[in-house]
């Protein structure tokens, strides 16, 4: 049963039954929010960042927090992996896309959870560039050697011509042993796959795409090429062997990549992704955590407190340390379960396992619910992480951080089916819910079409469109006609409607 109808279900209707009216069916996708992020699951550094952005931008708690699981999975990505039983490990690295409408305040969100992120890769560069520098110019200065040594062997004598040859060959030999290394970097954001992958390769075999924007999702769409390579978006986030055809340097082969996808889109992207029938056949959108925090737009505070300083100082320093750690390690470290941890991945897996079957309430979502199980596996690393950012590999992970991984893999699921919900919408059902929300608004309770046009004739200036609206509203027994043909409004529209109006975090 869906979060609507339930809430639905919950509505007196004593009064309504009385005055001959049948129980009301849902119109629209987004009448029924996904619920916040469970705060609770979070340590006090993380969950005052995400609480104070949401306050500050005035937005839904779920899109800092789907923000902050990005942060997480590109500091452990690569670094740790988490061992549901012998035989079975998973990478913490994640792809997630929060989605929300022009407007919904996304990049100033963004932008506050992960800033730490290009502070540390700043850092990291300022530290490496000396030694840049140096075996550039040593490399450079070895370069010209050898075509000064080429050149000398080419127009040496025949007596002294193996022995010049034999020092040009030296000298060629000397400029491959002097490695440049790159400027380390966590974080990309505009790239062709092939970028993509140059850019794991030289960075350990792990990246990630951050941004504010869901310019992946045009990639992917082939803004770039008809058929793009989708090879780095599925072993980077599976792992397996990636190989590289660079035309700098020989091919590569990049063991175990981990690739860490962070953005926000918009929900028309998200419905040219998630309906592209080549990318759901290679099973790209079932790896993706799709966010759909609620619009708070109508009720937000313009005079909201900014976030404290000494919030934001303590997380932006808790996540840069944690990110120039774990990229300085070349090693992955195994994360492994308490025996009672154990014990609740195991029934909470029974759990999902049961909601798969026919008629379960995962049963028409399977394609990415069969992920589920290493997504919380991926979870409770991350949560584990945020718990414990400067010994988390020297721990066990706990039940409770595993009771709070199938806490936050629940929030998943209730995100992913509204974002599916968006996705395969029928619009003239948004249509009827956004009218009846006026309806409702207007307090009006009573009405003649003339005077509900009046009201959204900027959304429908056709007459037509207006008696077709409420032809929708009618058939889904929201409002009926009168004796006199004016209209009335179901008693429980304004019960409906406020319920699912967002009135806080």
């Amino acid at each position: 049963m869906s979060a609507t109808v339930r809430h639905l279900a919950a509505v007196p209707t004593d009064q309504a039954a009385q005055a001959g009216w049948d129980a009301p069916v849902p119109v629209g996708t987004n009448t029924a929010a996904p619920p916040p992020f469970p705060l609770h699951v979070l340590p006090g550094w993380a969950r005052d960042m995400v609480e104070a952005v949401a306050v500050f931008t005035q937005t839904d708690t779920s899109m800092a927090a789907g923000v902050l699981l990005s942060v997480l999975s590109t500091c452990g990505a690569r670094r740790l992996v988490v061992e549901g039983k012998p035989g079975w490990r998973e990478p913490v690295n994640s792809y997630v896309a929060a989605v929300a409408g022009p407007g919904e305040r996304k990049t100033p969100v963004h932008g506050a959870m992960t800033r730490p992120l290009f502070q540390a890769q700043k850092q990291m560069a300022d530290q490496v560039k000396p030694l840049v520098e140096q075996e550039a110019a040593r490399r450079d200065i070895a370069q010209r050697a050898a075509e000064q040594a080429r050149a000398t062997a080419a127009k040496a004598d025949a007596d002294k011509r193996d022995a010049a040859t034999a020092e040009a060959l030296a000298a060629v030999l000397a400029v491959e042993e002097i490695t440049v290394p790159t400027m380390p970097r966590l974080i990309i954001d505009d790239h062709t796959p092939e970028a993509l992958v140059s850019r794991m390769a030289e960075n350990g075999g792990r990246i990630a795409v951050i941004s504010d924007e869901g310019g992946i999702f045009d990639t992917l769409a082939g803004r770039y090429s008809g058929t793009p390579n989708l090879d780095p978006y599925l072993k980077g986030y599976s792992g397996g062997h990636l190989s590289t055809d660079r035309q700098t340097r020989a091919g590569e082969t990049i063991e175990d990549p981990a690739l860490t996808v962070g953005v926000m889109t918009q929900p028309a992207a998200l419905r040219k992704f998630g309906s592209n029938a080549e990318l759901f056949g290679r099973g790209l959108p079932a790896r993706f955590w799709f966010i759909m925090p609620r619009s708070l737009a109508g009720y937000r505070d313009q005079d909201s407190p900014p976030v404290p300083a000494s919030v934001a100082d303590r997380y932006e320093s808790t996540v840069r340390t944690m990110a120039v750690t774990l990229a300085g390690w070349d090693e992955q470290r195994v994360l492994t379960l308490t025996a009672e941890a154990s014990r609740v991945r195991a029934a909470a897996a029974a759990t999902i396992e049961e909601q798969l079957r026919p008629g379960g309430a995962l049963h028409d979502v399977r394609e990415w619910a069969n992920k589920l199980f290493g997504a919380m596996l991926r979870l409770a690393g991350l949560l584990h992480l945020a718990h414990h950012p400067t010994d988390a590999w020297q721990r066990q992970i706990s039940d409770d951080t595993m009771s709070q991984a199938a806490q936050v893999t629940a929030w998943l699921i209730a995100h992913y089916q509204a974002a599916v919900a968006l996705v395969h919408g029928d619009p003239a059902g948004e249509t009827a819910h956004d009218v009846l929300a006026v309806l409702v608004a207007k307090d009006m309770r009573t009405f003649t079409r003339r005077e509900l046009h009046r009201r959204v004739q900027r959304k429908l200036p056709r007459a037509e469109q207006v008696m077709s609206v409420l032809a929708t509203l009618a058939q889904h027994g929201w409002v009926r006609t009168t004796a006199e043909g004016d209209y009335e409004l179901h008693p429980v529209a304004h019960t409906y409607i406020n319920g699912a109006a967002p009135t806080g975090r």
